[in-house]
């Protein structure tokens, strides 16, 4: 009788199928990768020039939403008053957080530095009209899922061009140009 009833225990035990299942050889990359382009419209803190240009961005998350991301912004089209010669181009990097608890919608928040060029009405008497300059910019937007892997983002930066030499005032200080960028996004995970 007890020979019956351990080998009926010896039999449910050695059934369970957990054991014998193994942890998998391999596993894919977990990274996020995304790229995406569109437009930007920016103020440019100079005498209220505002301007459009395109935009370009490529993101990637490392861990649990931690991640990085490179992106371009330019102020080229729409010269005109009140000062047609603003033009300004940027390319920065750094540090973005993505919240992902919503399904259709990742809010995140950005903090980059980078490298921008500057170039801006002068006086009659000086020739002083392109300056470049390392920038830092702080921003945030969210990601609207579109369908499957496509995303349209609206993003805002606020860029600080610091140490600007004001051909207007003679003064130095850091110029602020801001503004959105919008487009759609492709994530490959």
């Amino acid at each position: 009788m007890h020979s019956k009833l351990l080998v009926f225990i010896a039999a449910l035990v050695l059934s369970v199928p957990c054991l014998g299942q193994v942890a998998p050889a391999a596993q894919g990359s977990q990274a996020n990768f995304s790229v995406g382009g569109g437009f930007d419209y920016w103020q440019g803190d100079w005498n209220g020039v505002t301007r459009f240009g395109p935009s370009a961005w490529f993101s990637t998350e490392i861990w649990h939403g931690i991640g990085i991301n490179m992106e371009g912004h330019s102020m080229i089209l729409g010269g005109g008053p009140p000062s047609p010669r603003y033009k300004y181009w940027v390319g920065e990097g750094g540090v973005m957080y993505t919240n992902h608890h919503f399904k259709r919608i990742s809010p995140y928040a950005k903090a980059e530095e980078g490298f921008a060029s500057l170039s801006f009405p002068h006086k009659p008497t000086s020739t002083y009209t392109h300056d470049t300059r390392t920038t830092w910019a702080l921003g945030g937007g969210v990601e609207l899922k579109v369908w499957k892997h496509l995303w349209t983002r609206v993003d805002y930066t606020y860029d600080g061009f610091p140490d600007f030499l004001s051909p207007v005032t003679e003064q130095h200080h850091t110029l602020n140009p801001n503004g959105f960028a919008f487009g759609p996004t492709y994530h490959f995970r």
